[in-house]
């Protein structure tokens, strides 16, 4: 608990800094609840809620949800609840697209920025989601290109939308300087960048095949990627925030969560709902938990800081980079029983539904 209370001030420490000192921001928890149905009307302990409020009465008071931390308690999952006062873009997934709707194209739509200040610009294409993200790149004189902002959709008319600018830090190198050029009138915004490259977050390996099967267009990277990186840091129950860092880092810009019978694609970097189907599999009542992977037990480790990352992810490398079957081939095999943390499909279902902010 410690780890995970040292973990969430980091957070909001760094969001503290990001944001200039300006916003408030408050924990508010409750431990061991074994009702994940209830947990948005309980009253919540702590920070601003004080055992009296609950997330959604600190919602009409016009707190924002920064992130969500569940993690597994003695009893049943303990949840924080990183609250802000700041104003946040309304991204509303709880009711989106509950009928029917035209497919997303996922194909890059590259145009140029107008009317740049500081922290906004606009685009001559309409018809955007809200949330739906873009990088924003620099053409210099001498032909060479530098992505220099990162942005997503504010606002949108069925002409122009609008675009609030963020730093580019995906590919950061500690070790290597960063740029402090910012986007300028004429630079070009790619919008849906790298959306066919993807992560699934299955509950089980029949929803796992039928995804890459329902959605071939899209290059998936392997869930035993992410699985590694858990088990390396860790963390067995990942939050949003850790979930969109992995994502981010391996330039993925879509995630493919499947919940019960939908498959949500959600962008990476704003967590918006950019399109629900229906999706058929073999159900099975138990689901595993973080997500199906074929890496065993990943546990909560409080000496995490010493393990070796590099080292986990050659070992799944080598796990898969020398069998010469395909993917799915290798999936249908028979597997020997792992002892991974299986458990009753309403935990994962309403684990993912929190993380997504849907009902």
């Amino acid at each position: 608990m410690k780890l995970l209370t040292k973990t969430i001030i980091t957070t909001i420490l760094t969001s503290a800094f990001a944001q200039g000192l300006s916003a408030k921001t408050s924990i508010c928890y409750k431990n061991n609840w074994t009702s994940p149905s209830t947990i948005e009307t309980v009253a919540l302990d702590g920070g601003v809620c004080q055992g009296k409020f609950s997330y959604k009465q600190m919602q009409k008071k016009g707190w924002s949800l920064r992130d969500i931390r569940i993690t597994k308690g003695e009893k049943g999952l303990n949840y924080s609840y990183i609250l802000t006062d700041e104003k946040l873009v309304d991204i509303d997934n709880s009711e989106f697209m509950e009928n029917k709707f035209t497919k997303l194209d996922y194909k890059p739509i590259v145009t140029r920025i107008q009317n740049v200040d500081s922290n906004t610009a606009t685009i001559n294409v309409g018809n955007l989601r809200i949330g739906q993200s873009a990088v924003v790149q620099h053409n210099f004189e001498n032909g060479q290109r530098m992505l220099v902002a990162n942005a997503y959709v504010t606002s949108s008319n069925s002409k122009s939308s609008q675009l609030k600018l963020l730093p580019f830090l995906d590919l950061k190198q500690n070790a290597l300087p960063t740029s402090n050029r910012k986007a300028i009138e004429g630079d070009i915004a790619v919008v849906n960048y790298m959306y066919d490259s993807s992560l699934i977050v299955a509950p089980s390996r029949d929803a796992f095949i039928a995804t890459r099967e329902k959605y071939k267009d899209n290059n998936f990277l392997h869930s035993d990627l992410f699985a590694s990186r858990l088990k390396a840091e860790g963390e067995p129950l990942p939050s949003k925030e850790i979930i969109q860092d992995y994502a981010i880092s391996q330039n993925l810009g879509t995630i493919f969560f499947i919940i019960d019978s939908l498959v949500y694609v959600v962008d990476t970097k704003t967590f918006a709902i950019l399109q629900k189907d229906t999706i058929s599999y073999n159900f099975i009542e138990n689901k595993q938990m973080p997500f199906y992977t074929r890496v065993e037990k990943i546990e909560k480790n409080f000496f995490k800081n010493l393990l070796d990352f590099d080292g986990w992810l050659g070992f799944v490398n080598s796990f898969l980079g020398d069998d010469k079957r395909s993917e799915e081939e290798i999936l249908l095999e028979d597997e020997v029983d792992s002892g991974e943390l299986v458990i009753n499909g309403e935990i994962y279902n309403n684990y993912y539904k929190a993380i997504l902010g849907i009902k």
